[in-house]
C-alpha cells in the first residue's frame, strides 16, 4: 500500500474511533448538561478545565516526541510494515517505550500532587461545595487518562489505531454504566440551582456524575493495556537520566505546549473567577458547553499529524514541507466546514447536545447563550488547526523550541486583555480574548515560519480550487442561515438540511481532496 494511503488509513482509523467516541460524547454531554443545567455544568466544566491546565504540563509535548522517536526506531529496526514480529522486552524499542511510560508516570505523580494542593488554596473553589468535592475525582480522571494516553503509543507506531476504537467505546460505556442509573433512576429531578445552601443529595448526585468520568478512564486503561501488550511488551522503566535529558532538550517546546493549552482554558478560568457559579452566574456553564464541542474536534489535526509524523522522518526538509503543506490544506478545509456548520446551525447543534436552557439571544451581551458563543469558537477552531500543523512542522524539522516565545507572549497578552474585558463585558469579553489569543499563537507561528524559512509548501492550484468551493458554499450557507432555514423547528429538519448541505460540499471537494491526500507523502 502506498505511503499516503497508509497515512490516511491510519488517520481514518483514529478518526473513526474518535468520531464514535465523540458521538457517545455528545450523548453523554446532552445527559449531563440537561441534568445539571448551566449553573452546575459551569462547576463541572471548571473542575475539569482546571486539571486540563495541569494535564498540559504533564504531557509537556512529550507524546509527539515519543511518536517521532519510537517511529524512527521501529522503521530502522523492523521496517515500515504494519505486521512485524513482536519485539523482545529487552529490545531498544520496548525499552524506550518503557522509559516514556515511566516518565509519564513520574510526571503524573509530581504534577497532580501539586495541582490538588493548589486547588484547595483557591477561595472560589473551596467556597463552592460542588467544586470542592469534585476536585479529587477529577484529579483521578486526569491522571488515569494521561496514563492511558501514553499506553497507546504501540497502536500509533504499528498503525493499529483501529484497536483504539474499542478502547474508546469501552470508556464511554463505562461512563454510561454509572451515569444512567444516577440520572434516570436514583437521583431524578434534583434541584441544582441552589448555590447558597445546596441539598446534600444534590451534592452527592453531582459527585457521582464526576465519578462516571473516572469510570470511563479506568475502563479505557484496562482495554488499552489488553490491546497493546501483544504488540509491544511494557516494562515501566524510571530512567531519571532519560527524563532529565528529554526535559532539558525539549524544555522550551514543553513550556510552549503548556502555554498553548491556555487557548481553551484561560477564558473559562476568568469567567469562573469573575462570575462564580456560587453567586448564581451561568456564564461558565454556557461557555463550557460550547467549548466542549471544540475540544472534541481538536483531535482531527492531531490524528492526521501523528500518523504522518513517524512516516516522514527520513524525508528531506523540502519534502517534509510539501507533506505538511498538504496536511495544512486538508485540516483547514475540515476546520472551515465545521466552522460553517457552527454558524449556520448553532441553535440546533446546542439543543442537540444539551437543552433549551443553554440557548440565548443576540439582544445584548448579558443574554448570550452557548449558541452565540459557538460561531466565534468555530473561528478559533480553524486558527487552532493551522497552529497545530505548524507545531508538527517544527517538530519534524527539529525546531520545536522556537515556539516558546510566541506562546508565552500570547498567554501574557491574552491574560492582560481578559482581565480587562471579561469583568466588564462578560461572554463578549471572553470571545474577544479567545480570538485574540488564537490569532497571536497562529500569526506568530506563521511569521516565525516565514522568517526561519519553515513554511509548509501548499499546492497552490488545488488550494485555489478548494478556496473557491468553500467561498461558494459559504454564500449558500449565508442564504440558508438568514433566509431559508427556520431554526428550532425540528431535529429531523435540522439533520436533513445539514446533511444535504454537507454532502454536496464534500462531493464538490472530493476530487481536489484526493490530490491533497496523495500529496501527504512522497513515495
Amino acid at each position: 500500500m502506498s505511503g499516503h494511503k497508509l497515512v490516511i488509513k491510519d488517520a481514518l482509523r483514529q478518526l473513526f474511533g474518535r468520531i464514535v467516541s465523540a458521538l457517545f460524547g455528545f450523548v453523554i454531554t446532552k445527559i449531563i448538561a440537561s441534568y445539571l443545567g448551566p449553573l452546575r455544568y459551569g462547576d463541572y466544566g471548571t473542575i475539569f478545565r482546571f486539571f486540563a491546565w495541569w494535564t498540559a504540563l504533564v504531557d509537556f509535548g512529550i507524546y509527539v516526541i515519543a511518536v517521532k522517536q519510537l517511529g524512527q526506531i521501529k522503521n530502522t529496526t523492523y521496517g515500515e510494515g504494519e505486521n512485524i514480529p513482536k519485539p523482545d522486552a529487552d529490545s531498544e524499542l520496548a525499552m524506550t517505550y518503557g522509559k516514556f511510560v515511566g516518565m509519564r508516570a513520574f510526571l503524573i505523580f509530581i504534577i497532580y500532587t501539586l495541582a490538588i494542593v493548589v486547588a484547595y488554596l483557591i477561595p472560589a473553589y473551596t467556597s463552592n461545595p460542588f467544586i470542592v468535592r469534585g476536585l479529587p475525582l477529577a484529579m483521578c480522571y486526569s491522571a488515569s487518562n494521561m496514563f492511558a494516553g501514553i499506553q497507546q503509543l504501540p497502536l500509533q507506531i504499528f498503525r493499529k489505531m483501529k484497536r483504539l476504537t474499542w478502547s474508546l467505546i469501552i470508556a464511554r460505556f463505562s461512563q454510561l454504566f454509572v451515569l444512567v442509573p444516577v440520572v434516570f433512576l436514583f437521583f431524578k429531578n434534583m434541584n441544582f440551582e441552589e448555590s447558597g445552601n445546596p441539598d446534600s443529595m444534590a451534592i452527592l448526585a453531582f459527585t457521582l456524575v464526576i465519578f462516571s468520568v473516572v469510570a470511563s478512564s479506568i475502563g479505557q486503561n484496562v482495554e488499552i493495556h489488553l490491546r497493546t501488550k501483544d504488540l509491544l511488551p511494557l516494562k515501566i522503566r524510571f530512567d531519571f537520566s532519560f527524563i532529565k535529558n528529554l526535559l532539558s532538550k525539549n524544555r522550551k517546546y514543553g513550556f510552549s505546549y503548556f502555554f498553548s493549552s491556555f487557548h481553551t482554558l484561560l477564558v473559562l478560568m476568568f469567567l469562573g473567577r469573575f462570575y462564580p457559579t456560587a453567586s448564581g452566574f451561568k456564564y461558565a456553564g454556557i461557555w463550557a458547553l460550547a467549548l466542549s464541542l471544540i475540544e472534541i474536534l481538536l483531535i482531527v489535526p492531531s490524528s492526521l499529524g501523528n500518523s504522518l509524523l513517524h512516516k516522514i522522518p527520513h524525508y528531506s526538509a523540502e519534502n517534509k514541507k510539501k507533506s505538511l503543506g498538504n496536511l495544512m490544506l486538508l485540516v483547514v478545509w475540515i476546520g472551515v466546514v465545521i466552522a460553517m456548520n457552527f454558524w449556520i446551525f448553532a441553535d440546533d447543534i446546542i439543543v442537540f447536545v444539551s437543552s433549551q436552557k443553554f440557548l440565548g439571544t443576540w439582544e445584548n451581551f448579558t443574554s448570550w447563550g452557548s449558541n452565540q458563543i459557538l460561531p466565534f469558537l468555530g473561528i478559533v477552531l480553524v486558527l487552532s488547526f493551522i497552529k497545530q500543523v505548524y507545531n508538527y512542522l517544527f517538530v519534524a524539522l527539529e525546531k520545536q523550541n522556537l515556539l516558546f516565545e510566541i506562546n508565552l507572549v500570547g498567554v501574557l497578552i491574552g491574560a492582560g486583555v481578559g482581565v480587562r474585558l471579561i469583568p466588564t463585558y462578560g461572554l463578549m469579553g471572553g470571545v474577544i480574548t479567545q480570538i485574540l489569543i488564537e490569532l497571536i499563537f497562529t500569526l506568530g507561528a506563521i511569521g516565525l515560519g516565514i522568517r526561519k524559512q519553515l513554511t509548509p509548501q501548499l499546492p497552490k492550484k488545488v488550494g485555489i480550487q478548494l478556496l473557491g468551493i468553500l467561498v461558494f458554499f459559504a454564500l449558500i450557507g449565508v442564504g440558508i442561515h438568514y433566509y431559508f432555514y427556520v431554526r428550532g423547528v425540528s431535529m429531523v429538519r435540522f439533520f436533513l438540511v445539514a446533511g444535504i448541505f454537507n454532502l454536496l460540499l464534500v462531493a464538490a471537494s472530493l476530487k481536489a481532496m484526493k490530490k491533497v491526500a496523495k500529496g501527504l507523502t512522497n513515495d
